[in-house]
This record gives C-alpha cells, structure tokens and sequence, in this order.
C-alpha cells in the first residue's frame, strides 16, 4: 500500500508499506526489529489517541528515533515500484546515510499527524494480506 502525505506545507512524501517492509528495515538498520519497533509504536499510538492533550509528555526520545526509522524506510520504499533497489533509493541512501538527517531537512514534521497516517498504512497493509477471499474448505471427513 502507498500514501502520499503532506509532511508540510507544499512537501509530500510518498510513503509505501508491504511484505518487504521488515527486510527494507533490517537493511537499513541493521540489528533493529522492525516488527517489535512497530509494536511499540502502535501501542505509543493508542496511548496517544486515549490522551490526545497530555500526549507529549509520553512520547519520549526512543520513541520519536523509532518513529523516524520507520518513516524513513517507508519514505524510502516509496521511491521504488519494486523490493528490487532503484536508482532513486540508492540515492536516496547516499544523500541520507542517516534517518535523522534525513528527518532534519523538514521544517516541521509532526509526529501526532504523520504517525497515525504511517500506523493505518502498515496496518492496512497487514490486513489486505491477511485476509483469505476463498477461505478453502476443510477436508471432508471419512
């Protein structure tokens, strides 16, 4: 699945999520678990939703680096219509050798917009993919 957000003002990021995702992830962050640090961020999200005006006061460091390497990779992975790597990505990879400096080239880049967008995208992925159209039968019994 692809989604195209507005980070901010007259900047879009394409932001692509599928079963390469965790692959995309560990390559990019070698030694980082993509579906624990997802987890986490779900769990970070719901809380953020319970308590929309005290939200900031629980979304410590961690938790936004998290953030920002799963946008990142997302980001990246939308550059390309393929796993294979592109031209772009490679790029992409040269210009920003880090999450964060690729973070830092936004003026703004709100978490409590960006991540539930990023959170649906994943999730939705999750669920095309999960859900059986035909389920098949069971066997008949003997």
């Amino acid at each position: 699945m692809q989604k195209v957000i507005e980070v901010e003002e007259g900047r879009s990021v394409n932001f692509k999520a599928s079963a390469f995702s965790p692959i995309a992830y560990n390559r990019l962050f070698p030694g980082k678990d993509f579906l624990r640090d997802m987890d986490k961020l779900h769990e970070k999200n719901k809380e953020m939703e319970k308590e929309k005006d005290d939200s900031i006061s629980h979304f410590d460091m961690q938790d936004y680096e998290l953030f920002v390497r799963i946008a990142y990779t997302f980001a990246y992975q939308g550059l390309a219509p393929s796993p294979r790597e592109t031209e772009e990505q490679r790029e992409f990879t040269e210009k920003y050798r880090d999450a964060l400096d690729w973070i830092d080239t936004f003026d703004t880049f709100s978490i409590y917009l960006i991540l539930p967008e990023i959170m649906e995208l994943w999730y939705k992925n999750n669920k095309t993919v999960s859900d059986s159209k035909n389920p098949v039968p069971a066997p008949p019994e003997k």
